[in-house]
């Protein structure tokens, strides 16, 4: 049939047609001419098919070619043997017009194989793998940061500051004597710059059958070297100068800026507040301005969520973003900080002199390293924390948060 004729039939009327003929066979059998003409009918639907049903529909127009060939070796058999033929026809026919229509997908044969999953042996061998390793938490290196690094280039630093000094300026009557004490002496100090040093051995066969090793364990023994000077520098209490070997500790009672009994009701407000006050008293008002503090997270959550008498927040920071500031001070939370302590300072009153930044280096001939095929990674750094004697004073710690708030209270 042509597809420019008007009168050709779709395919769905040609398989219905196709049925017809099938039914009119169940009272007996055709002669072969005629199932030759089914044959014939039989490509017409599949000319008539679209192009996205092509594929399904051939191997279906196939099937049931065969079936009729089938069909036409078996015209000398019993009637009942060929009813059961036709039968059979006419369901695969029903079945190829579903799919035409789209009222149905693919039509079910008879005696396939099935391939499942679980003929795959080992299956998990097969799967993709996620790039890169899940890390156990480590604190991030937030209070080296604050202060400027100094690059040097020799094992000990010296610098020069004043150890007296004396103003005694007079005030005269028109050309009267007087007298002066007005003089100032100078101390000079020496700092040792120390060194911060972590180690590993591996076997060698290990970096070359896992790519990932290397780069890892490098990354490992660099970040252990900057975890510990952060440490030492806060905390340390060895060769390395630290914010707490140098902070003083506040006291609501100090002579030169008291705090006692200061507030109708005392918050970490109040607290470094009176802290940022004594600190900017002991420099006189010039010297030095407190721009940092540093404190245990859960800390700072409890002051940014205390609430009055009424239910109502205090200082409801917890809806703000961007940087925590305080009495114009940045917040800076750290884990190594211990809960119930904070300290405030002048961060540019300190310095990190750098006589060599943190670097890793591959040995093979450490020990017997040769002799076992190991490799000793080692990072190195070099550095000294540096406050000068006199600017310690811009330093200042609370050991006990709890007994300060009640002291500045009235």
């Amino acid at each position: 049939m042509s597809e420019n004729n008007e009168n050709a039939m779709t395919p769905e009327q040609v398989v219905a047609k196709f049925e017809a003929k099938i039914a009119e066979q169940t009272k007996g059998f055709a002669k072969e001419t005629d199932i030759d003409a089914l044959k014939n009918e039989l490509a017409e639907i599949s000319e008539k098919a679209n192009a996205d049903q092509t594929a399904d529909l051939k191997a279906k127009f196939v099937e049931l070619e065969s079936t009729i060939d089938g069909l036409k070796e078996s015209s000398k058999k019993e009637v009942a043997q060929k009813k059961s033929w036709v039968d059979y026809i006419s369901e695969k026919a029903t079945e190829i017009k579903n799919v035409v229509s789209k009222k149905a997908g693919i039509v079910t044969l008879e005696g396939k194989a099935q391939q499942d999953p679980t003929d795959i042996d080992r299956r998990s061998d097969y799967s993709q793998f996620i790039d890169g390793t899940i890390r156990i938490p480590v604190r991030m290196p937030r209070i080296i940061d604050l202060f400027r690094r100094v690059s040097v280039n020799t094992e000990y630093v010296r610098y020069r500051e004043e150890d007296t000094v004396t103003r005694d300026a007079k005030v005269v009557v028109a050309c009267a004597t007087s007298t002066s004490t007005t003089k100032k002496t100078w101390t000079q100090v020496t700092v040792q710059i120390q060194k911060i040093r972590d180690f590993i051995d591996i076997c060698v066969d290990m970096m070359d059958d896992y790519e990932f090793v290397a780069s890892e364990v490098e990354q490992l023994v660099n970040e252990s070297v900057k975890l510990k000077e952060e440490s030492e520098i806060l905390l340390g209490t060895g060769n390395i100068l630290s914010i707490d070997a140098v902070a003083s500790e506040f006291s609501a009672t100090n002579p030169l800026a008291p705090f006692n009994g200061a507030f109708a009701s005392s918050t970490l407000a109040e607290l470094t507040g009176a802290m940022k006050a004594q600190i900017y008293t002991f420099g006189q008002e010039r010297a030095w301005d407190a721009n940092t503090i540093v404190m245990n997270y859960n800390d700072w959550v409890k002051f940014m969520h205390q609430k009055n008498a009424d239910g109502d927040y205090l200082l409801p920071n917890f809806v703000m973003t961007g940087d925590s500031t305080l009495n114009g001070m940045r917040v800076i939370t750290s884990p190594i900080v211990a809960p119930n302590t904070l300290y405030v300072f002048d961060s540019t009153k300190g310095q990190i002199l750098d006589r060599q930044g943190a670097t890793v280096e591959f040995s093979y001939e450490n020990n017997d390293n040769f002799e076992h095929e190991v490799v000793t990674v080692k990072a190195v750094e070099r550095l000294q924390f540096h406050v000068s004697n006199i600017e310690r004073d811009a330093f200042m710690k609370c050991s006990d948060i709890a007994t300060a708030l009640t002291a500045i209270t009235a």
